[in-house]
């Protein structure tokens, strides 16, 4: 039977999408892309497009640079292993958010059996302003409590708010009506708040929000993080060891998934 010109276009144009680092594809397209054909160029979309939330996550959970990049390494490697079980699958960026924050918590108690053994002593300084205390306050809790908020409320503050996409780009993802996401994010942020007040840290919706911005949160994640994760995800993803980009650290947090 002859091959339609149609499946011949195709395959054309997702290589074309994907050489462009997965612009015009969706979360799910790229992961179904990963998944299917084991395509490391949707991979390394995917890396790219959640680079800066996983490493806000791993880096507000971690004082120490390194362990903040093995965390975020891992997440990543364990993105390789599960792939298949994310489900469904528009549902990337939730994903990644809960496996940011556990391997971030392991590589912190990982971290303090360290320091325990080498009796390190680690000194604090105290905030300088009460803006900076609010924060150095309200960071250590509010991944805990933004882990623990049902799935959608957590996925939609996950996308607008860490990620700053517009409620209609995160809308999309859902494959909702913009006025849906909005409730969801709406929804999400006053029960943020209140679990955060829990604390005793009175944050206002409102405020929540400008907190929760990529700006005020972290800057973008390391370059050569994000290229040393691509290549050591790719090397896995093929079955083969990475020999001076995989270390002990990072292949034990991704173990412990």
């Amino acid at each position: 039977m002859a091959t339609s010109p149609i499946n011949e276009i195709l395959p054309h144009l997702r290589r074309t999408l994907l050489r462009s680092d997965g612009a015009g594809m969706t979360d799910g397209e790229l992961l179904e892309c990963f998944v299917s054909g084991r395509e490391d160029a949707a991979f390394a979309a995917l890396v790219r497009r959640h680079a800066a939330m996983v490493w806000g996550v791993c880096r507000r959970v971690l004082s120490c640079h390194q362990d903040a990049e093995d965390a975020f390494q891992a997440t990543f490697l364990v993105l390789v292993r599960k792939a298949e079980s994310v489900t469904p699958r528009h549902m990337v960026a939730n994903w990644l958010y809960g496996v940011a924050h556990q391997t971030a918590l392991n590589a912190r108690a990982s971290a303090a059996r360290r320091r325990a053994r080498e009796r390190q002593v680690t000194e604090m300084t105290e905030p300088a302003n009460p803006e900076q205390e609010l924060r150095h306050d309200l960071l250590p809790i509010l991944d805990q409590e933004l882990s623990r908020l049902p799935a959608r409320y957590r996925s939609a503050i996950v996308l607008c708010d860490l990620e700053g996409k517009t409620r209609k780009d995160a809308a999309g993802q859902f494959g909702v009506p913009e006025g849906t996401l909005s409730g969801w994010l709406t929804r999400g942020r006053a029960m943020l708040a209140k679990r955060l007040a829990r604390h005793g840290l009175a944050v206002t919706s409102g405020a929540l929000a400008a907190v929760l911005a990529p700006s005020a949160l972290a800057v973008g994640a390391p370059v050569s993080a994000v290229s040393t994760t691509i290549q050591a995800a790719c090397l896995w993803a093929a079955g083969q060891a990475a020999p001076g980009v995989l270390s002990v650290q990072v292949a034990a947090l991704t173990e412990e998934h």
